[in-house]
């Protein structure tokens, strides 16, 4: 199973001018848990609400007074489109995340792949597996 088959499509993207209170107020009103920060539709860092918990708060920075890429995690780490849903779990364990930016093949955001995508997709994903065994199995 590929990611795009499973990543969330049009994620939310911002400009890295964005201030840090923007981007806290875009999650809470679209009930999202981050945010794609982008020029020329390109990613160059994401927040998180581990990023606004550990960057703005806990410090106790004040966030109107703090850019997005102020507070970003960078670099982005990204896959293709076309990226197998096993590669993209091990990337994301080698890398200790929870979501991955999915990029088309002119490198733009096309979507993001978090452990909550995987989750819902888990039976379907198990399903196709098992399939694809069985057709390995029959070729013997």
């Amino acid at each position: 199973m590929r990611v795009s088959e499973i990543m969330t499509k049009a994620p939310v993207t911002l400009s890295p001018a964005a201030r840090a209170d923007e981007v806290a107020n875009i999650m809470r009103d679209k009930g999202i848990s981050s945010v794609i920060l982008v020029t020329s539709g390109k990613p160059v860092g994401i927040v998180t609400e581990r990023d606004l918990v550990h960057r703005v708060l806990a410090p106790g920075k004040d966030p109107k007074r703090l850019m997005a890429a102020d507070i970003s995690t960078k670099p982005v780490i990204v896959v293709s489109l076309h990226c197998e849903v096993e590669d993209a779990v091990d990337t994301m364990h080698r890398h200790k995340i929870r979501r991955l930016v999915v990029l088309d093949a002119n490198d733009h955001v096309a979507g993001i792949l978090t452990t909550d995508d995987i989750g819902y997709n888990l039976k379907s994903m198990s399903e196709e597996l098992a399939l694809r065994y069985l057709s390995l199995a029959k070729r013997k």
